[in-house]
């Protein structure tokens, strides 16, 4: 894309969606209560907002409700009210519900996942109690073990969809990249159900239209801001939003360059500072 092209594609941002870990923040567990602000992300955020635009957090974890992450990033200086912040479980909770209405579903993860759909009024069965469910949900669940494993197998045996929050292979965390935990069960499920799992977090167009219909903003009105391809970018280019890359996580330049069109980035920046002043430079152009 051209410098003028992508100014002008700047420019016509009205929304913005901002991934969390390697982006905003760093910290040992996903969206973790003891993150640390990268550089500039504070100020970055905040002078974005005071240019009018509008703003939310969406996060694929899933080990934890929005209403703590956003406690978190408010904690660190983001001001994210409640309802700015995404998770795949909010998608979830609005997919089973416009799906299978009232039926039950089985659902594994802690409270980022079950607190999240019961309070949305998803009825939630009990693993092992034989009752028919709609679909099994799989989130962050560093609890699931054997029993677990053959009631949701049942489940999708039974002829029950498998939804899962991500399967991301690792994101980053203080120091390191930490292992994906609900792909990792969705894949073994999948293994011995012999059935496909349907993501429902990013990268999916489920969790674009969330991130579109929470900002308000048509899709190609909305810049995606992470720092992995394969999720933040990949969503963008799905939808036909503004898919930038932040190098302060799990991809690099490198990797962009080597890209396949449908995870190459428009922009990709070395810090949120770096985003803000090139969209409030190219709104004044």
């Amino acid at each position: 894309m051209s410098d003028d092209r992508l100014s002008e594609r700047l420019a016509g941002v009205e929304g913005l969606v901002f991934d969390v870990d390697g982006c905003l923040i760093l910290s040992s567990q996903p969206a973790g209560h003891d993150g640390t602000a990268l550089p500039g992300a504070v100020e970055a955020v905040a002078a974005l907002r005071a240019s009018g635009r509008r703003l939310v957090a969406f996060t694929n974890a899933s080990n934890r409700p929005p209403r703590r992450i956003a406690e978190s990033l408010r904690e660190l200086g983001f001001d994210f009210p409640d309802e700015d912040v995404l998770t795949p479980s909010v998608v979830a909770a609005d997919v089973v519900r416009q799906r299978f209405g009232d039926a039950p579903v089985l659902a594994f993860g802690a409270t980022g996942v079950v607190d999240v759909l019961a309070k949305a009024g998803v009825r939630l069965a009990t693993p092992g109690d034989g009752t028919a469910v709609a679909a099994v949900v799989v989130g962050w669940d560093t609890a699931f073990d054997q029993p677990k494993l053959q009631a949701a197998a049942e489940a999708i045996w039974a002829g029950a969809p498998l939804l899962v929050t991500s399967d991301a292979p690792a994101f980053a965390t203080k120091g390191r990249r930490t292992a994906g935990v609900s792909g990792f069960i969705a894949t073994g499920l999948a293994h011995i159900a012999g059935q496909t799992y349907e993501v429902v977090g990013k990268p999916s167009l489920l969790a674009a239209s969330t991130a579109a219909a929470r900002l308000g903003v048509p899709p190609e009105r909305m810049l995606v801001v992470g720092d992995d391809l394969s999720l933040e970018v990949a969503m963008a280019r799905r939808v036909g939003a503004v898919g930038v890359l932040i190098t302060t996580g799990v991809c690099s330049r490198t990797d962009a360059d080597a890209a396949a069109e449908g995870q190459r980035p428009h922009l990709v920046v070395d810090s949120l500072l770096e985003l803000a002043t090139l969209m409030l430079a190219s709104a004044t152009a």
